[in-house]
């Protein structure tokens, strides 16, 4: 049976909260990274005069209401060029607290469908939710089918726009993963109760388009859970392939590691602080900006961070300590199952702002572990001499010669957790006992972990390099 909301003096749930009309549609409300504005994602098709003609004209006005019926004003359309998708400009709404899911759904993982369907609209409580389950995924679409019977074409009317939201759960947030766009299967002859919905990555590469400006400015991005805090990468940290003889001793080591992560550096900082302070040292020449909010990435990120307590013991880790480490070891990340020797040319044809000289560049991609760990500044010019002369790109050859005069070294980072962890259980293997393991075995641990990688990501002072 579907969700329905009765009674206005009880407080809305998330999904509730952040479902609203538009027009005769649904739409879901999210708060992007910026307090300037805000968006409502809802389906094309929900604007058009002809709701089932295929990128159909607009009508000439629209109404938004929020779930509690309150007009909300439109300051800006962001159409796409062929898919069923549109982002309403609003003004900011900074309560919100709607995330966005990253993650690839499951088959028969249960996602809930929330809006205004159209056999609710002749009542007093207009809202209802169902339960779908995902099964497959057809031209880019995701197919989802109802988790109850009862479920039929009337109840979907008016759902076009809505948000398909993760099951609520005692330590897990609400997330939307999805809005969805159109009843699947043709109602006369085969209608199943199955319904599209467009992924929420769409919208994310609809508000990365260069073209799409508000204010003369790049749309901010939507906020998904692992930039909300240091805590929601911690498990795919210090990810390993293969095991020790004992992998409880080597599971133990990466809690300790992981324990450092999430005590140590979000107490002052939070990923998507990072995110706004330090963008343009993260980005990568000639690769898309999506990569920039990658999971990947912020999980690398947090692994330097963490290897570099290991190695600084800074007093405290804050964004200063971040400026620094920017200076001196410099993450980058190519989102592609590729090494980064493929692509040397986008990594120095980028301008390394505010890089020191004889500085470290950590890559990371999603390629397994490679066999070398760290590339020396001899090996690093026989890798790029081949590098092309592009006639129309003399500034990006200015840079190259530049910026192999500052780097140090390149550490594959995939590798070097192979190289200090994965291989060095004999290192480790009296420090890593969970029955008899105390502050001086902390302290010893800490003191090994700093070795083994200081060995390749200490910053050598200029006068010490031959």
């Amino acid at each position: 049976m579907p969700e329905r909301y009765h009674t206005m003096s009880q407080v809305p749930t998330i999904n509730q909260s952040h479902t609203v009309k538009v027009n005769d549609g649904s739409g879901v409300l999210i708060q992007p990274m910026t307090p300037d504005y805000a968006y409502v994602l809802t389906a094309r098709h929900c604007l058009q005069i002809d709701k089932d003609a295929t990128n159909g004209t607009l009508r000439p006005s629209h109404t938004v209401l929020s779930f509690c019926g309150e007009d909300i004003p439109i300051l800006k359309i962001i159409e796409h060029d062929t898919k069923d998708i549109v982002i309403l400009i609003i003004d900011s709404k900074p309560t919100n607290e709607l995330m966005i899911s990253c993650d690839s759904l499951v088959v028969n993982e249960q996602l809930r469908l929330c809006g205004f369907p159209a056999d609710r609209k002749s009542e007093q409580d207009q809202y209802s939710s169902f339960l779908f389950k995902y099964d497959e995924i057809v031209d880019g679409k995701l197919i989802l089918a109802p988790i109850n019977n009862g479920v039929v074409a009337s109840n979907i009317v008016g759902l076009s726009g809505g948000g398909l939201f993760t099951i609520e759960e005692k330590d897990s947030p609400i997330l939307l993963c999805a809005i969805e766009t159109k009843m699947d299967g043709n109602l006369l002859r085969e209608y199943h109760g199955k319904i599209s919905a467009i992924p929420i990555s769409e919208f994310e590469k609809l508000i990365a388009d260069p073209k799409n400006l508000y204010l003369e400015q790049p749309l901010a991005p939507l906020l998904p859970l692992h930039l909300s805090s240091f805590e929601h990468l911690r498990d795919f940290s210090f990810d390993v392939i293969q095991g020790w003889i004992e992998d409880d001793k080597l599971n133990f080591l990466k809690d300790r590691l992981r324990d450092i992560s999430t005590n140590e550096i979000q107490v002052n900082l939070s990923p998507s602080e990072v995110f706004k302070e330090f963008k343009e040292c993260l980005r990568v020449y000639n690769r898309p900006s999506n990569e920039l909010r990658s999971r990947e990435l912020w999980v690398a990120l947090m692994e330097l961070l963490t290897i570099s307590i290991l190695i600084d013991k800074p007093k405290i880790v804050d964004a200063a300590y971040v400026d620094n480490i920017m200076h001196s070891r410099r993450l980058i990340y190519i989102g592609v199952k590729e090494t980064w020797q493929q692509h040397v040319s986008d990594i120095f044809k980028g301008k390394l702002n505010r890089f020191n000289e004889n500085g470290i560049i950590v890559v990371k991609t999603l390629c397994s572990p490679q066999r070398n760990v760290s590339f020396s500044k001899v090996g690093i010019k026989k890798l790029v001499k081949n590098i092309a002369r592009p006639p129309s790109d003399r500034r990006a050859i200015t840079n190259i010669h530049s910026n192999l005069s500052k780097i140090h070294s390149i550490v594959d980072i995939t590798a070097l957790h192979a190289e200090c962890i994965e291989s060095k259980e004999g290192v480790f293997e009296n420090h890593t006992d969970f029955f008899d393991f105390d502050d001086k075995k902390e302290a010893e641990l800490r003191m090994l972990l700093a070795k083994e990688y200081g060995a390749y990501l200490t910053v050598k002072d200029i006068a010490d390099v031959t």
